[in-house]
């Protein structure tokens, strides 16, 4: 046996002001405690050789924290779901907000995805991968198209043209993020963004965009974003409650 092997996770549980908190305990050769929440609810990384009564004191620290991360966890959980489940259950798919039947075409078709009809037809296949696989390529194909559409508008439409020149527009998949951009002018958007509302997408799209002028979050950055979409903040508080790894079946 590899004596420098980790330790398997650990389920556990403790008693918060706020009710009895369960999580998964990992332990590593870290220097300091870590909370991450996941898929799976809360996730402690710790120290080897650091005891549950000190670990414990240290979770009793951050148990508003936790309490607050947990509350927008359970409530994106609830809003979200993967969409291998959409698949399998032949459930609508949102796209831009609009619920999309799904139809079946004959094997070895190419899939379509049809503005006009609101439909995606797949090529008929017994394996839920190959159809995640076909219905991911088309949004995404779709998405590329929108995005950047939809941000060459808003530039053009506020007059900022010359404020952000030579943009590029890339598609991304982090499942913790709706977008990015670097000093090189890229701006990387989460495809999944095709599943919400045209002013989610706005929104995420004027923040990235922002970037390019200010790197930071400072009042002059969101100055830039109110320029190129006033009425941001709505879409932005309805985005921090969801999840970008999944798709918004509250929208269906």
């Amino acid at each position: 046996m590899n004596s420098a092997a980790q330790p398997p996770n650990e389920i556990r549980s403790i008693e918060l002001p706020w009710g009895v908190c369960s999580y998964v305990l990992k332990r590593s050769k870290r220097r300091s405690v870590g909370f991450l929440i996941g898929d799976n609810g809360l996730q402690i990384s710790a120290p080897l050789r650091l005891s549950v009564t000190e670990l414990h004191n240290i979770i009793q620290t951050k148990s508003r924290w936790i309490q607050q991360r947990l509350s927008q966890w359970e409530t994106r959980s609830k809003q979200t779901m993967p969409l291998a489940i959409l698949l399998a259950e032949g459930k609508p798919i949102p796209v831009r907000g609009e619920a999309y039947q799904l139809q079946t075409l004959p094997t070895r078709s190419k899939a379509l995805l049809n503005p006009w009809t609101k439909s995606i037809a797949l090529p008929a296949c017994e394996n839920i991968e190959q159809r995640i696989k076909a219905i991911e390529k088309v949004l995404r194909a779709h998405a590329k198209e929108v995005f950047t559409h939809m941000a060459a508008k808003l530039v053009e439409r506020q007059a900022l043209t010359q404020l952000l020149p030579n943009f590029s527009i890339h598609l991304s998949s982090p499942a913790s993020r709706w977008g990015s951009c670097n000093s090189k002018r890229e701006v990387r958007l989460n495809w999944r963004l095709v599943h919400y509302p045209t002013p989610l997408i706005e929104y995420v799209i004027a923040h990235e965009l922002a970037h390019l002028v200010e790197m930071n979050h400072s009042a002059r950055f969101w100055a830039v974003v109110e320029s190129l979409m006033p009425d941001y903040k709505e879409p932005h508080k309805t985005l921090s409650k969801m999840n970008p790894a999944e798709v918004p079946t509250i929208l269906l």
